[in-house]
């Protein structure tokens, strides 16, 4: 799949939220940013009307999403941006 066919973020709530609502996560890109070098995520996800739309919906606070299941998606996209960081080489969802 081309690069602009992608849709990025590096909003962990909006990843988890986007995941939540069933769009797959088909890869993560990250960076070192900061004071600190903390790696970030850039969470990558088909691009398409639906998912802009989710996009617009959570961006206007008219999501709502079961609170357990919601942080368990962050915990999981957290752990994938360390898991990317510890291994560069390796994007677990390609």
């Amino acid at each position: 799949m081309e690069e602009n066919q992608n849709f990025s973020t590096r909003d962990l709530y909006l990843a988890a939220t986007l995941m939540f609502l069933k769009f797959p996560l088909i890869g993560i890109d990250f960076s070192v940013e900061g004071s600190k070098n903390q790696p970030v995520g850039y969470f990558l996800f088909n691009n398409s009307s639906s998912i802009q739309e989710a996009r617009q919906k959570y961006n206007q606070g008219l999501v709502s999403v079961e609170p357990r299941s919601f942080v368990t998606m962050m915990k999981t996209l957290k752990s994938e941006v360390s898991n990317v960081f510890s291994n560069p080489h390796i994007n677990s969802k390609e």
